[in-house]
């Protein structure tokens, strides 16, 4: 064999291997060639122009609560380089969201959902889950392939083919669709769930009831009803994850007993 393809092969092989990183929990493989580095730039950029946006809130009870709950997570989850910074934005948006590096919002609106500390502690493990999964740089390098295989596919049409540019432009769209619905959706549903799943082992660990993980799904399920089909949705159904949680909770109770709980968390204080 011709020793430069050989030595080819071989550094393409170590830059795979090195680019598959174990997610905690689930011990899934995940090939994510993107460096921490680059995603935490970004992360910290995005975070910046996401508060800039927003009404922030610079200090209440809520916030306190929300920056110890999410120390107690953070502290668990053991990633002293990334920022793990906590923000509270006045919204009735029900929602919370996770940038790489450890950059963490919730919305006001979200918080009568919540109900108390654990079901915070949940929603707080389940974004952390995000981070330390490294989702948002698995989801770029794939968007990255999809759109590099769709170029492929339309610098084909329009040199080997007797397609109008129209037609070549038709076909490309309905490549991106399906790529869309049937690569990059489904896979953002894994993601969901698995974050699910590191959030139920984070608060056990850090001492909060895991399964209050399902009470604030059944919660979700009462405010927003049911939405849109899972199929075409890149949050799986409520009932989907509960499903997942209580195959996953037997594990978490374990973490939930050997930890040192806290206090009073499922008293309700929203």
């Amino acid at each position: 064999m011709n020793p430069i393809r050989l030595l080819a092969g071989a550094t393409s092989l170590l830059l795979v291997v090195a680019a598959c990183a174990k997610v905690p929990y689930t011990g899934r493989q995940a090939f994510v060639p993107i460096p921490d580095a680059t995603m935490n730039q970004l992360g910290a950029q995005a975070y910046a122009d996401a508060l800039a946006e927003g009404s922030v809130v610079k200090k209440s009870p809520d916030l306190a609560r929300l920056r110890a709950v999410g120390g107690r997570i953070s502290s668990v989850a053991q990633r002293d380089e990334y920022a793990w910074e906590f923000s509270l934005i006045e919204a009735e948006t029900i929602n919370a969201w996770c940038l790489p590096g450890g950059y963490i919002a919730f919305y006001t609106g979200i918080l009568p959902v919540l109900r108390s500390e654990a079901g915070m502690a949940f929603v707080m493990g389940h974004e952390v889950g995000h981070a330390l999964a490294r989702h948002s740089a698995e989801r770029m390098t794939q968007s990255l392939g999809v759109a590099g295989a769709i170029t492929l596919v339309d610098l084909f049409l329009s040199g080997g083919t007797e397609l109008t540019e129209t037609q070549r432009g038709l076909i490309v769209g309905a490549l991106g669709l399906g790529a869309e619905i049937g690569v990059m959706l489904p896979f953002s549903r894994s993601h969901e769930k698995e974050a699910d799943i590191v959030g139920m082992m984070l608060m056990a660990e850090a001492g909060y009831p895991p399964v209050e993980s399902i009470e604030v799904w059944k919660r979700m399920e009462a405010v927003a009803g049911k939405g849109p089909p899972a199929f075409l949705s890149t949050h799986p159904s409520n009932d989907a994850r509960i499903d997942n949680q209580k195959e996953w909770m037997p594990e978490a109770r374990k973490k939930y007993q050997r930890a040192s709980q806290v206090g009073n968390a499922l008293q309700a204080v929203w």
